[in-house]
């Protein structure tokens, strides 16, 4: 599995499926998915408004991205309530949505689910959370084997998460050492001046 790690936004991210989540009781809508929803000129906030789009646990809906963003459709999955949040809630949705993303036939995603203090989830531990399902819902079904190790998976928090989500990659990938082989893939550092120069 190739787990690619960005500093920028989740609408800059390549691939078959954006992955969002949405809160049944948060209003307005904040973080990726209140970022998803302006670039989509507020079509979200439009179906909350006409209970096309509720929030409820385990609700899945599909919206093509329209060029929007670079992904070629977005997946919003609904966490139920703000109070109900937890690295628990997580662990218990993941085999769904790996089931979901199995019938969609995406390999290649970004996955934003909602973190930090706001949260009382910490967006690395989230992370290792959510790979460490992943390979749970593989061993529960070992004919998805094959196509879970050729999965690219993207986190695009932005900079300020860049560190926290990078760690929780890492510890995951010790802790499945023995069962999954996962690549880091990061954004590799800017050259020095000096040596630009020299290629010039």
């Amino acid at each position: 599995m190739d787990v690619i790690i960005s500093k920028e936004s989740i609408d800059l991210q390549e691939g078959d499926l954006l992955v969002a989540a949405l809160f049944k009781d948060e209003r307005p809508l904040r973080g990726s998915i209140g970022w998803v929803d302006w670039r989509l000129n507020g079509m979200l906030s439009r179906f909350l408004i006409e209970n096309r789009l509720t929030g409820e646990r385990r609700e899945r809906t599909l919206i093509p991205s329209q060029g929007r963003v670079s992904s070629k459709a977005i997946l919003i999955l609904g966490l139920g309530k703000v109070k109900e949040y937890s690295y628990l809630s997580v662990r218990e949705i993941v085999p769904f949505v790996v089931e979901t993303l199995k019938n969609l036939r995406a390999s290649n995603l970004c996955f934003s689910l909602p973190c930090g203090d706001e949260y009382n989830v910490d967006c690395g531990k989230l992370t290792e959370v959510l790979l460490e399902g992943i390979m749970d819902s593989m061993d529960q079904s070992p004919s998805d084997r094959k196509w879970i190790e050729n999965f690219t998976l993207s986190f695009a928090e932005g900079e300020e998460r860049f560190s926290e989500i990078l760690l929780g990659v890492q510890t995951a990938k010790s802790i499945l050492t023995d069962r999954l082989q996962i690549r880091i893939l990061t954004p590799s550092e800017i050259l020095p001046k000096a040596s630009l120069a020299c290629n010039l």
